[in-house]
């Protein structure tokens, strides 16, 4: 039996990838019709290089009918990145002034093994509010001694990885937790005061969109979406949604709730990881025109498998 020559191998395995990466690309334009448009959507960053690679090999072999199939691939995948929108960020780190709030984003894994080194990353941090999620009744009972620095709390613990936790120095004015009938899984929505100026945070943690599981990201995203479609205030909408931020549900949270980003417009940082450098962008701010980013920053993982968010937030004059 005669074996393939490597170079006909070679060109096989490029073309094959090739139509996987332009297939599962295109599928991710597909998220207005069905959830797992979204899925795909979580590979789209990573999917560019390999088809730039293809693109590069097809050049130099001047294979010009798969080199235009690899840009197809990169255009699509390429538009969907670029229709992320981004907050207005500070001019320059010396127009920086002291934030009016820093927001401490993160899911801390309701099985953690080193508890502690969550505790010391906030405190690192010293954030204004804190948003927890997993925040199973293990946890609550080994770390919520932790905080007493934050007397103002909304904790919704839950056996497994649906619990959430809020605590701030910033005194609560409402809060309320929304529960779509179609999920029963939490959503926050706090009013809180800076200075005598109101602002709400809306935050959530969806299920991620598996096959199983498909149908509830998108009902629990489409509530989170409600909720904040709703608000009048500043707004900032925070959570591990699952979700790239390129996506048509992360994209349909930023058009009916009037929010955008507030990590930096070339920044694809991944958030989760499933080993070292193997990862996703599953876990965001985003801000209403109202507020200026002085600064979007990582944490360090702390015994989780996402890396916490750190963002400083100016509420505008006017």
């Amino acid at each position: 039996m005669s074996r393939m020559p490597p170079r006909t191998f070679y060109q096989s395995a490029v073309a094959f990838c090739t139509i996987a990466i332009t297939l599962a690309v295109l599928g991710a334009q597909l998220g207005a019709y069905h959830w797992a448009g979204d899925l795909l959507a979580l590979g789209v960053d990573s999917w560019l290089w390999n088809a730039l690679f293809a693109l590069v090999a097809y050049v130099r072999a001047r294979n010009w009918r798969w080199a235009a199939l690899a840009m197809a691939a990169l255009f699509l995948g390429g538009s969907q990145l670029a229709s992320t929108t981004h907050a207005m960020t500070a001019p320059s780190a010396a127009a920086r002034v002291a934030p009016d709030v820093r927001i401490l984003v993160y899911n801390i894994y309701y099985q953690n093994p080193d508890l502690a080194a969550v505790v010391a990353e906030v405190k690192r941090h010293d954030p204004d509010v804190v948003f927890l999620m997993e925040y199973s009744y293990d946890v609550q009972q080994r770390i919520e001694a932790s905080f007493v620095d934050y007397p103002y709390r909304l904790i919704q613990p839950s056996r497994f990885t649906m619990g959430l936790a809020l605590f701030s120095r910033i005194p609560f004015d409402e809060t309320e937790v929304h529960r779509a009938e179609a999920t029963r899984i939490p959503v926050y929505q706090v009013r809180m005061r800076i200075d005598g100026r109101p602002f709400t945070l809306v935050g959530g943690h969806p299920w991620p969109p598996q096959p199983q599981w498909g149908q509830l990201h998108r009902d629990q995203m489409l509530e989170i979406t409600r909720v904040a479609a709703g608000v009048s205030d500043p707004l900032i909408v925070a959570g591990d949604f699952n979700a790239a931020p390129w996506s048509f549900i992360m994209r349909q949270l930023g058009e009916r709730a009037a929010v955008r980003q507030a990590r930096p417009q070339f920044d694809l940082s991944k958030t989760w990881f499933l080993a070292p450098f193997v990862g996703l962008p599953l876990d965001h701010v985003l801000v209403s025109d109202a507020w200026q980013v002085l600064a979007h920053t990582y944490g360090a993982p702390g015994g989780s498998d996402h890396v916490p968010l750190v963002v400083d937030l100016c509420l505008r004059d006017g």
